[in-house]
C-alpha cells in the first residue's frame, strides 16, 4: 500500500483556510447558532475547509516559510474570518436592537426569555424579530451566500493576503452604526404610535382629571403598540430582502478591501 505523503505547506494551507472558515463559522448568522451542536458545526468546518484547501492556485502557500511567515498567514486568516462573521452578523444585531426598542416603549422589557441561538436572555420582541429574521434568512438562501462568499473569497484575497488599512477600518465604522440605523427603521413606527398615544393619554388626563390614566394608559399603548406591530410585520419580509442583499453586498466589498 503506497505512503500518504502531506507535506508542510499543504497542512498549513489547510490550516488557514480552516481558521478563515471556522471565523465564519462561529459569528456569522445561522452557522453561528447555538443550536447547532458543536461537533456539528467542527465537522461542517472541517469537511468545507479540506474542499476548499483542493483548489489551487488561490489557495495557494509558497514553499520554504519560516514560522515568522506561517504566524503572519494564520493570524491573517483569523483577523478575516472573524472581520467576515461579524460583519454579516450586524444585520441581526440591528434587528435585535430594534426588538429592545419596541419591548422598551410598550412596557415589555422586564419580560425576558432565553435566546437558544445565543444563549443570552433577550427582551420578548427582540426574540420574535430575530427568529422572524433568521427564518427570511433561510428561505432565501441566505446561508448559501456566505458558503458562495467565502470560496469566491479566495479569488480576491488570497492566503495570507489580507491587508487592513484606514479606509477599511472606516467602513467597518461606518457598517456598524447601521444597527442603529435599522433598529430605528424597524422600530420606528410603534415608536412614533406609542408616543402619540402618551401624548394623547395626557392631555386626556388633563381634561378628565377623575379617569385613572395610570391605570387606562399601559393598556391602550400596549393595544395600539400590538396593532402597528401586526401592520408593520405585513412590510417586514420585503425590508428583511433588502438588508440581506445589501449584507451580502457589504460581505463582498470587505473581501475586496482586506486584499
Amino acid at each position: 500500500m503506497p505512503a500518504i505523503a502531506i507535506t508542510q505547506t499543504e497542512i498549513l494551507q489547510f490550516v488557514a483556510v480552516l481558521l478563515r472558515v471556522s471565523g465564519v463559522v462561529v459569528f456569522a448568522p445561522f452557522f453561528g447558532s447555538s443550536s447547532f451542536p458543536y461537533q456539528v458545526r467542527i465537522a461542517f468546518a472541517l469537511v468545507t475547509s479540506f474542499l476548499l484547501a483542493r483548489l489551487p492556485p488561490h489557495n495557494f502557500v509558497p514553499d520554504g516559510l519560516g514560522l515568522t511567515g506561517a504566524a503572519l498567514i494564520i493570524a491573517g486568516e483569523i483577523v478575516s474570518g472573524l472581520i467576515l462573521g461579524l460583519a454579516a452578523n450586524l444585520v441581526f444585531a440591528g434587528i435585535q436592537y430594534a426588538g429592545q426598542l419596541i419591548s422598551l416603549q410598550m412596557g415589555f422589557s422586564l419580560i425576558n426569555l432565553i435566546d437558544p441561538q445565543t444563549n443570552v436572555e433577550s427582551p420578548v420582541f427582540s426574540f420574535i424579530h430575530n427568529y422572524i429574521a433568521l427564518l427570511f434568512f433561510v428561505l432565501l438562501d441566505g446561508h448559501h451566500w456566505f458558503l458562495k462568499a467565502v470560496s469566491e473569497s479566495f479569488h480576491t484575497m488570497p492566503l495570507g493576503g489580507i491587508r487592513i488599512e484606514a479606509p477599511l477600518v472606516e467602513y467597518v465604522v461606518r457598517l456598524s452604526s447601521q444597527i442603529f440605523v435599522i433598529g430605528l427603521q424597524i422600530a420606528g413606527p410603534v415608536i412614533v404610535v406609542t408616543i402619540i398615544t402618551d401624548i394623547v393619554v395626557g392631555i386626556i388626563g388633563r381634561a378628565a382629571p377623575q379617569l385613572h390614566i395610570l391605570i387606562l394608559g399601559l393598556p391602550l399603548k400596549i393595544l395600539v403598540g400590538f396593532g402597528c406591530l401586526s401592520i408593520s410585520l405585513y412590510f417586514i419580509p420585503r425590508y428583511l430582502e433588502t438588508l440581506f442583499a445589501s449584507m451580502y453586498e457589504a460581505v463582498f466589498l470587505l473581501i475586496r478591501g482586506l486584499s
